[in-house]
């Protein structure tokens, strides 16, 4: 059996291929050419089906996995995992070439599930969602601008704000009739929402990833979104308080945020947040873990189909 390690940037891709402890390496563009090239190249050294993996980069990496998909078995992986991955080998050098090595390597031992691509309406709600929270963003940087800016461009900032206004508000009312025209999408979503602190925005971005990606368990999910335990124990020397990995998704994790904050102020988890405060942890830190809580009830809600109650969670 075959394994190819994809490390994919903007521009190329850095394959390596494994096969008996021995590896061949190659870099090709990230273009429709350098696919077919990369093909010929698979050609000469096996015929069978190759077991490809590749990090999930962004867009990046989604031509060429659909690519290989026509004729090989691919993997897309949580960059999350390869970093533990490479920590567990204690591999200190970091390359492209190196960690399309690594990638190999980790696809020949762990075997990780195949990638299924998204369908039309899972890859719409995937964009569209993103592209309402990327829109907020700049939003939120120019009202802070109007804030301080002088009297002579502040007129300015505020006409690009009111712009912003509208746009979101046309991509919302798009997203709207996509629920309209999704009935199984918008009971979901609906169900998400029935979760304290969660609102329209947040389902929707939850919504977004549940639907796109098939996680095994709920922690998967978690650290998908970047909210996984991360603690730095290096023998007697180096020690660190446990935080959050901040590996996965940044706008899935930022749009529990505010819904954190909200359970929180209305203590909808009064028995978690209790025992969290008893064992000397801040607010802010509540607060984030009250964001992987909502994390875990979205995905139990969301494979289970049950809908919330909340005498369930809130120990």
């Amino acid at each position: 059996m075959y394994y190819l390690g994809i490390d994919v940037s903007k521009k190329t891709i850095d394959c390596c291929l494994i096969s008996d402890s021995i590896f061949y390496e190659r870099r090709f563009d990230n273009t429709e050419d350098g696919f077919r090239r990369l093909d010929d190249w698979i050609q000469g050294y096996t015929a069978e089906v190759v077991h490809c993996c590749c990090e999930a980069t962004g867009i990046y990496h989604e031509a060429i996995a659909a690519h290989l998909r026509q004729k090989h078995t691919v993997s897309i992986v949580n960059p999350s995992k390869i970093k533990g991955f490479r920590e567990a080998e204690q591999t200190r050098t970091k390359t492209d070439r190196q960690d399309a090595r690594l990638i190999a390597e980790y696809c020949r031992r762990m075997q990780p599930q195949a990638w299924q691509p998204p369908t039309e309406e899972q890859e719409y709600l995937q964009a569209i969602t993103d592209y309402i929270a990327r829109l907020k963003q700049q939003r939120a940087a120019e009202q802070t601008k109007h804030q301080t800016a002088p009297d002579t461009i502040r007129h300015h900032i505020q006409t690009t704000i009111d712009h912003l206004n509208r746009l979101i508000a046309t991509v919302q009312n798009e997203l709207k009739d996509f629920y309209r025209q999704n009935p199984a999408y918008n009971e979901k979503k609906n169900r998400l929402k029935t979760i304290d602190g969660i609102g329209e925005s947040s389902a929707s971005a939850l919504l977004a990833k549940l639907t796109r990606y098939d996680f095994a368990n709920q922690n998967q999910f978690a650290a998908y979104l970047g909210l996984d335990p991360k603690i730095k124990d290096s023998g007697t020397s180096v020690k660190g308080k446990p935080r959050i990995s901040k590996q996965g998704q940044k706008n899935a994790r930022k749009a529990l945020y505010m819904p954190a904050l909200v359970a929180y102020r209305m203590n909808a988890f009064p028995a978690f947040t209790a025992r969290l405060k008893a064992r000397g942890k801040p607010p802010k830190l509540i607060i984030v873990a009250i964001m992987r809580k909502l994390a875990v009830i979205a995905y139990q809600l969301y494979k289970t189909g049950k809908d919330y109650d909340p005498s369930r969670y809130r120990n």
